[in-house]
């Protein structure tokens, strides 16, 4: 492989591209939505309260991959690239575990968790279809999270972005060739974006190892592996037990929302899938400065990666609140889009007005959390993370037992959460612990420090 350089240190260069990337995977999501509710407001509704579920893959194995992004940059970044490769290939190893696990529970359970959320005989046979087609998905997932994060490391974002257009594109042509035509319903939904998947990873393997010239080899992997490990876990088990527990949560939450009635469910499914763009464009930014802190941190840059930090806070802040503010006064014209049902549209409409205080603290936590796990700083978010996410769901029984709250009060609640967590988030990064925490700074015991000095096998 030649050395690895960032392709770039402008943050517009680097984000433009991921937020597009990931408006159009927004997009498909959203294009899914329609064809849902296209079939029934009860399908859109019950899948809905099923992406709890679903994000515990797709939210969760992809953070954990970041975790390669953050490792191998900040390796190069400190100019040790001989760790590279061994930090793509522990990466990769990681995801796949992670990813064929999850493929497989669902797959095995797809028949029972609707039942265990609380839904009736017909909404649990639109949630078997849904969770048993979709556990095929994370098959190719696993493969395509873990080279995307190799094409991040690198600053290559664009690449990114011409694969999630191919995604979208596939994914819409399928959809409507699989209602419209096939009339398969709620499967060929979900066929539509496993094979928009498994072509983006195809492609995504193709760029890594022939245009970026990456080569995994066999001789000394284990040894050269081992002596990424644990920079790899002190980064990656936080990253990934914090969205864990959130999805665990949201999964709790969804059986409160379902006991509601298809009402609550299809207004909550709506305002959430409304909101997706405005929280693309804070997850791209996110990304974005996650490729420049990791980098910059190798090099100790650290007067650069605190600039950074609060000028994206700023603009995500911005955009957060002029996002949210548009789409509350357009509100009719977008709940629209899903359904003409007025009870759901003046439900959603009440959910997007605390949207405008819930989501600029949101863009403040998706930044915070992401910018402290990179620079080394894992455990601080991870704790804080844990204690919101577990200690509001007595809060919000307690209220629902004495006030019957509805989906409006769960809302104001998470509103709040969010809020605190967001002030808790920027104390910390303002207190600059996070400078002797990355990994130019972390010290190996000695026996790991002889094995990480070994240069790795070529092919």
């Amino acid at each position: 492989m030649t050395q690895p350089n960032l392709r770039t240190e402008s943050l517009f260069k680097l984000t433009w591209p991921i937020f597009v990337q990931n408006t159009t995977h927004s997009l498909v999501v959203i294009v899914d939505f329609l064809f849902f509710s296209y079939l029934s407001d009860e399908t859109a509704g019950t899948v809905g309260q099923l992406l709890p579920i679903i994000w515990m893959g797709a939210f969760v194995i992809p953070v954990f991959a970041g975790t390669g992004v953050s490792v191998a940059s900040q390796y190069m970044g400190s100019r040790q690239f001989e760790k590279v490769v061994p930090a793509y290939m522990m990466n990769l190893l990681f995801t796949l575990v992670l990813a064929w696990s999850f493929a497989g529970g669902l797959w095995f359970f797809s028949s029972d968790i609707g039942r265990w959320m609380g839904m009736d005989e017909s909404l649990n046979a639109i949630a078997t279809v849904y969770l048993g087609t979709m556990s095929g998905y994370f098959v190719f997932m696993g493969v395509l999270v873990s080279y995307n994060a190799v094409i991040s490391s690198r600053g290559m974002t664009h690449w990114l972005m011409y694969s999630a257009v191919m995604i979208g594109t596939i994914n819409l042509a399928l959809d409507s060739l699989f209602v419209f035509v096939f009339h398969l319903g709620v499967r060929g939904i979900v066929l539509a974006s496993l094979i928009a998947a498994a072509a983006a990873m195809a492609l995504a393997m193709l760029l890594v190892h022939r245009n970026l010239g990456v080569r995994f080899y066999l001789r000394g992997a284990v040894r050269d592996m081992f002596g990424v490990l644990r920079p790899m876990m002190r980064i990656g088990l936080p990253n990934i037990i914090e969205p864990l527990s959130y999805t665990l949560q949201q999964t709790v939450i969804s059986t409160m929302i379902i006991a509601m009635g298809v009402t609550s469910m299809a207004a909550n499914s709506y305002a959430g899938r409304a909101q997706m763009f405005q929280i693309t464009f804070a997850v791209a930014l996110a990304l974005s400065v996650q490729i420049l802190i990791a980098h910059w941190m190798g090099a100790r840059r650290f007067d650069d990666v605190n600039r950074l930090f609060w000028r994206a806070l700023r603009v995500a802040m911005i955009v957060a609140a002029a996002y949210s503010a548009v789409l509350w006064l357009a509100s009719d014209l977008v709940l629209g889009v899903f359904t003409d049902e007025p009870a759901i549209k003046q439900l959603g409409k009440s959910l997007l007005f605390i949207s405008l205080f819930l989501e600029p603290a949101r863009t403040v936590n998706i930044i915070g959390g992401f910018a402290l796990r990179t620079a080394g700083d894992a455990r601080f978010p991870l704790v804080v993370g844990i204690i919101f996410i577990w200690g509001i769901l007595p809060v919000i029984f307690l209220i629902q037992r004495f006030w019957g709250i509805g989906l409006v009060g769960l809302w104001i609640c998470f509103a709040g959460d969010e809020i605190i967590r967001a002030g808790i988030n920027a104390w910390r990064w303002r207190t600059r612990r996070w400078e002797s925490m990355g990994i130019a700074h972390f010290k190996l015991r000695p026996a790991e420090a002889l094995v990480a000095s070994k240069l790795p096998g070529e092919p």
